[in-house]
């Protein structure tokens, strides 16, 4: 087979020869393009993916304006590290648990209002203030 379209990779030449509504379709579908500051957020959480576990662990929030690939970022790293059933003890280990925070408190809940009540530790009193126990998402 020759190459007419050197300037093509193989996958991109090979979508030359399907329909237009699969081409369109591949151009539409989502895309991961590194760029540095990617990497350089995709590395730190790769670093603590593999920190020692221990009762304080570091952590990393990414911010930014609207648009910029935060959501992408944190897609790529979920995407690379599945969750996986553990054979041996039939326990699903989730090594990354995404989630996207509102940009202000009121609008959302708390974090600790988005797990289960079995997950939450067990607090005595009240651990939020009045104005912030709404259910995650409301």
């Amino acid at each position: 087979m020759t190459n007419d379209h050197p300037h093509l990779t193989a996958d991109a030449a090979a979508l030359l020869s399907e329909p237009q509504a699969g081409r369109i379709r591949a151009i539409r579908s989502r895309r991961w393009i590194l760029y540095p500051r990617a990497k350089l957020a995709l590395d730190r959480l790769e670093a603590l993916l593999d920190h020692p576990r221990g009762p304080r662990m570091p952590s990393v929030a990414i911010y930014g304006d609207s648009g910029m690939g935060k959501t992408m970022i944190m897609q790529r790293f979920r995407d690379q590290h599945p969750p996986h059933l553990d054979r041996r003890t039939g326990i699903l280990k989730t090594p990354v648990l995404a989630m996207e925070m509102v940009s202000r408190p009121e609008n959302g809940g708390s974090m600790a209002n988005c797990f289960p009540s079995s997950a939450r530790p067990r607090h005595r009193g009240p651990i939020l203030p009045r104005w912030n126990r709404r259910p995650c998402g409301s």
